[in-house]
């Protein structure tokens, strides 16, 4: 049979069928969103500072959906700013669902003002909330009320929010807990750290109220060693520092520290810290992450134990962890996951993301490659690196491992850096293995990145799933605030939620390397543009062509010898009117059809 006989064939079945597009799910259905008002974009005054006008404006995607996902519209938390520099490695955590009430959600963000950027007197730590499931918020304002940055988010028991960040206080910058009344109170009481005095706090709160919190000093360069400490919150006040990590020998590079570190704890008193410590000769062949666990709300404390060090593939190429990372418990478990950027062959180009799990497993959850991420910055941006920021998030059964993350792309904005966009897999297996990538967002005009996970998502043994999270979203590409050249923009916090449907033993989402498998294309709906993603298990000729309602041809995508692996292709259909439309693959082995709807 002919594949215009199987496309005709096809058409035939979607009418026989009655086939809409709700009932195919390819529209989101707004009414269980809210409109986001992506026909009435917000604009931000751009006080003279670039000439380009499209930088200060935020447009809202409206999401979209196949057979088996939903990813949900752009919903804007009503925080924005213009710092764009939003951690120095870890994962911050800026939203959280409360797991009592799912329609209450809490969020933070790093802020400054347009006309200093680089928050020198400027930068806040923001707080805003919605009560709706997300899809209106409320903006609180700052907390605290003074310089302040790199918030960090939980929730209490009683689902009121503490916010951990360090803030500039009598002339010295220190970690400082700020603590709600109660749920969405935004009446935040502040505790301030004794000294030593320490910055980049990690918070997690305990089963018995306390909360506890790790930071580290801003020592002058090679003053003292990488020290990690560790302090709790007893209710009334912040208890003193302890050292939890402490490296060998000191640290003597352009900063006093540069330690990245987690907190995390199963809700039942065991409680670990993953620590990325920083030595002198911190290479990337010499970069290792440690652990400490306490199964007594952090009493107590085991011994350092090594979870990661730098190892050799193919007897030369040295991988080793060098960016951004979370850390998680897993559910009703004693069993935690640790995401983390590195590096192979010492080069960005290799990159891969790593999961590793407490009972040693590691796996590869995406590599550069697979994602199409860029193998050289046009132009340096700081603590940026190819696959970034991987957070990480469990289902509230324990079924599903989500992990979200940035990807720097080929793709150029009009600054001249490379941009950003969101990327999410999925595991049904603790980590052992993962689905494919599934691109979140296609701006190659925008910065999408900085991506935060919720810890409590939505999941009941096959039915629906939801994936919370905010991303910043920066029209203006490239890095403003620290480590790059680019014209100030205003960046917003950016609130999305993906919605699955039976992810439990289905795996239309996720498919196996060793299986060819053809795509939903994203977006779908599009205007005008589109990407299509295949798999090839074997080499060979590939030809992949998008056909009308009528079954006549009206592209040629792909047409050439293809290497096996994960592919991915354009489509444009600006000559094209609104309408239904089919795109095949076919090669020796394997043929596939899909629609796709053009809306313009």
């Amino acid at each position: 049979m002919t594949l215009r006989s199987l496309l005709i064939i096809f058409v035939i079945s979607v009418f026989i069928s009655d086939i809409s597009l709700s009932d195919d799910k390819t529209r989101s259905d707004k009414r269980t969103w809210a409109e986001p008002n992506e026909s009435n974009p917000v604009s931000f005054a751009p006080y003279n500072l670039s000439s380009n006008p499209s930088i200060f404006t935020l447009e809202l995607d409206p999401g979209f959906a196949t057979d088996s996902y939903i990813i949900g519209p752009e919903i804007w938390t009503q925080i924005s700013g213009s710092y764009d520099y939003k951690t120095n490695g870890e994962v911050n955590h800026y939203l959280q669902v409360d797991p009592a009430n799912p329609l209450l959600l809490h969020a933070v963000d790093v802020i400054a003002d347009l006309s200093e950027p680089i928050g020198t007197l400027t930068r806040r730590t923001q707080y805003a909330a919605s009560a709706d499931g997300g899809i209106t918020w409320f903006n609180y304002g700052n907390v605290p009320e003074i310089r302040s940055g790199y918030p960090v988010l939980k929730l209490r028991s009683n689902g009121a929010a503490v916010i951990g960040s360090h803030s500039f206080i009598n002339g010295v910058v220190n970690t400082n807990l700020h603590v709600d009344q109660f749920s969405q109170a935004g009446a935040f009481t502040q505790y301030n750290a004794t000294a030593p005095f320490s910055i980049w706090p990690q918070i997690e709160v305990y089963n018995n109220g306390n909360i506890g919190v790790l930071s580290r000093p801003q020592h002058p360069a090679g003053s003292d060693f990488d020290t990690i400490f560790y302090q709790v919150w007893d209710g009334t006040v912040l208890g003193p520092k302890s050292i939890a990590y402490i490296s060998t020998p000191p640290y003597q590079f352009t900063v006093g520290t540069n330690a990245r570190y987690h907190l995390t704890s199963n809700g039942a008193g065991r409680v670990s810290m993953l620590i990325n410590g920083t030595l002198e000769d911190d290479t990337l062949g010499n970069s290792k992450v440690w652990s400490r666990t306490s199964s007594d709300n952090g009493v107590t404390w085991g011994p350092l134990e090594l979870v990661f060090t730098p190892f050799l593939e193919n007897g030369d190429d040295t991988v080793a962890v060098a960016g951004g990372s979370d850390a998680i418990y897993k559910p009703n478990s004693n069993t935690w996951v640790y995401s983390v950027a590195a590096t192979a062959n010492k080069t960005f180009a290799d990159g891969r993301l790593y999961l590793i799990r407490s009972d040693g497993m590691r796996s590869v959850i995406t590599t550069v490659a697979a994602v199409g991420g860029t193998t050289e910055f046009a132009m340096a941006m700081s603590f940026v690196f190819t696959l970034d920021q991987p957070a990480l998030a469990y289902s509230s059964d324990g079924l599903v491992l989500y992990c979200v993350y940035a990807v720097v792309k080929p793709d150029l904005g009009t600054s001249g850096y490379n941009s950003r966009d969101l990327y999410y897999q999925r595991s049904l297996d603790d980590g052992a293995t993962w689905g494919a990538p599934i691109r979140i967002t296609n701006t190659p005009l925008i910065d999408e990145c900085y991506a935060s996970v919720s810890i409590y998502n939505r999941g009941a043994g096959g039915n629906n799933y939801d994936l919370n999270f905010t991303y910043m979203k920066d029209p203006g590409v490239g890095p403003a605030s620290f480590g790059g050249s680019a014209p100030a923009s205003v960046n917003s916090l950016i609130y999305r939620k993906i919605t699955e449907a039976n992810v439990v033993g289905i795996s239309n989402n996720q498919i196996n390397l060793d299986d060819y498998k053809l795509l939903q294309n994203y977006p779908n709906p599009f205007n005008p543009s589109t990407t299509i993603s295949y798999n090839l298990v074997k080499s060979g000729i590939v030809t992949l062509k998008v056909f009308d309602l009528l079954g006549r041809e009206v592209s040629t995508l792909v047409n050439e010898f293809q290497q096996s692996g994960l592919k991915e292709v354009s489509f444009n259909a600006s000559n094209l009117s609104s309408g239904l439309y089919f795109y095949s693959i076919s090669t020796p082995g394997f043929t596939d059809i899909k629609k796709m709807m053009l809306i313009k």
